[in-house]
């Protein structure tokens, strides 16, 4: 029905699609489309999920009031201006410390100029 929906099928209906003429895809495309839009209106994404799908929450200590809480990924103290980016290309001048929710392989050229990365999601390779 909706460009996109071929995103919403495995790659096993597809294939029973094309072998049974009375496979009906936009019944598989339904609860898939469904549980698409629930992960995208999530606020938050789990920071690890192992093997067996489970969601594993690191143990955090309380900090402060107004103090933000997570794993360190490098040593070091850093202070600047915080930019808040939701894209690779949005600007970042030298100095200032990077935030984002994430980060892949396109935002590197971003990380060279800021004194420090804070995100939401991420960790140690």
């Amino acid at each position: 029905e909706a460009e996109g929906d071929v995103f919403h099928v495995s790659v096993q209906q597809l294939d029973a699609a094309i072998k049974e003429s009375s496979f009906d895809l936009r019944a598989a495309v339904t609860p898939n489309r469904a549980t698409y839009a629930r992960a995208k209106s999530a606020k938050s994404c789990p920071m690890l999920i192992d093997s067996r799908g489970r969601i594993l929450k690191p143990n955090l200590v309380e900090g402060e009031p107004g103090a933000l809480v997570g794993a360190a990924i490098s040593p070091g103290v850093a202070s600047g201006r915080v930019r808040v980016c939701t894209c690779s290309t949005d600007p970042i001048a030298p100095g200032e410390v990077l935030v984002a929710i994430v980060t892949d392989p396109a935002w590197t050229p971003m990380f060279a100029g800021a004194s420090a990365v804070v995100l939401q999601i991420g960790g140690a390779l």
